[in-house]
């Protein structure tokens, strides 16, 4: 491990640097791509938009415990390095079925199932790793700088996409990130862990036969998965931010299973301009990941945590009225700039108080735990979302959204996340 004054020194972190910004670069395409490609080649309704974002997060709930467990017994780098492989192949088959003109809703449902699987394993695999490769005191500079290059990203990438969409249509587009991913594998394979192989398997009365091994290998996997839900339950940091971030992810997904569409049919909308909008995000990111490592030094991790969501809240706020204005791209690129920085203020500086006060012998599982309840509520806000678009309306669909972060920032404000810090 080396300290934060030498962090692009340290082998390891750097090549997860690369990796983390090959991949999110055509993330960043296929972002605006595939939910475009839902909409405008094949039609897609808000209900099966909800659908489509539930796919995404569904496999949180079906493999996130298996992932944790697996992470936290294995090295991490072949993880993250097959999940990529993994995806990549999958979004392949995106403009191969479009070039044979046999592209459907249920292809694009599975491919971001099984993609979103892959992401399960890859996700917990690099939170796991991180800590393995910089130093506890180092955790919020490292997450801001992958932070930031995430937003570097995101101003460009939307931006970029928007035009490939229009240029060359949304499947074509997806091509470019299945490419990321690959190069992404590349640089993952340089990544050497500072860790100890934890090897938590099953004993050796496998020998008593298969029906005994596979009796004791099943033991073995809810004793870990135990572990790991009783470390998040027993820490009343970690369990007040389980309980707030679920809030947050139902409210960002109510927003998001709809806010194509309304960008689409209520703004008027093209792609090239989408793109733009979605940009403006990223500029807001980028601002968020400068200042998140500052913010906590002088408000400390908690506080910044609550002025990240309040500014969340108002962009989202402002998109609803978007239209309304008189300005729909100057308040649609303000709004998504002010979720931009909300989201990674509060991104930045959660992730490292996880880190911090988590083992990194239980993280991966202690990780699973969470993100079992966090997409169980993200599923269910998708699926509530596409159905509110069509029962209420896309503005007041956006509305709920609004209104159920303002509910997390009540629990944010009086909660002990408010006076969390690192040390």
């Amino acid at each position: 491990m080396r300290s934060s004054g030498s962090l692009w020194r340290n082998r390891g972190f750097t090549r997860l640097w690369i990796a983390h910004v090959t991949s999110g670069a055509g993330t960043a395409i296929t972002n605006v791509a595939l939910p475009l490609a839902a909409v405008l080649v094949l039609g897609a309704t808000p209900s099966e938009m909800g659908l489509l974002a539930a796919a995404g997060s569904l496999p949180n709930l079906l493999f996130g415990f298996i992932a944790g467990v697996w992470v936290d017994r294995v090295r991490r780098k072949p993880i993250l390095v097959w999940a990529d492989i993994g995806r990549a192949m999958l979004l392949l088959s995106i403009p191969a079925a479009a070039f044979l003109g046999q592209l459907t809703f249920l292809h694009l449902w599975i491919v971001a199932f099984a993609v979103g699987t892959f992401t399960v394993f890859f996700q917990i695999g690099a939170i796991s790793v991180l800590p393995a490769l910089v130093e506890k005191r180092d955790l919020v500079e490292a997450n801001s700088r992958l932070s930031t290059s995430d937003a570097v990203i995101s101003i460009a990438g939307p931006a970029a996409a928007g035009g490939l969409v229009q240029l060359l249509s949304a499947p074509r587009a997806i091509l470019i990130d299945a490419v990321s991913y690959l190069l992404s594998a590349l640089a993952l394979g340089g990544v050497a862990e500072e860790e100890a192989k934890q090897g938590a398997q099953p004993d050796g009365e496998s020998a008593e036969g298969p029906a005994s091994g596979l009796r004791m290998a099943a033991i073995s996997f809810g004793r870990e998965v135990g572990e790991g839900v009783h470390e998040l339950l027993r820490t009343p940091l970690l369990r007040a931010l389980t309980v707030t971030s679920s809030l947050g992810m139902l409210a960002g997904s109510l927003a998001s299973a709809v806010q194509m569409l309304f960008l689409v049919e209520q703004l008027r909308f093209t792609p090239s301009v989408i793109g733009i909008v979605a940009a403006c995000s990223g500029a807001g990111s980028l601002l968020g990941a400068v200042v998140a490592g500052r913010a906590a030094r002088i408000l400390q991790a908690g506080r910044t945590l609550v002025v990240g969501k309040v500014l969340w809240i108002a962009g989202a706020l402002l998109l609803a009225a978007a239209d309304l204005t008189g300005y729909e791209l100057v308040a649609a690129g303000a709004a998504q700039a002010l979720v931009g920085l909300g989201s990674t203020l509060y991104f930045v500086n959660q992730i490292s108080l996880r880190q911090a006060i988590t083992s990194v012998r239980l993280l991966g599982r202690v990780t699973a735990a969470r993100r079992f309840v966090l997409f169980g509520a993200a599923t269910g806000g998708a699926l509530i979302g596409g159905a509110l678009g069509e029962a209420i309306g896309l503005r007041a669909t956006l509305l709920a959204g609004a209104a159920a972060l303002a509910t997390e920032l009540a629990l944010l404000y009086f909660s002990r996340v408010r006076g969390a810090k690192i040390e």
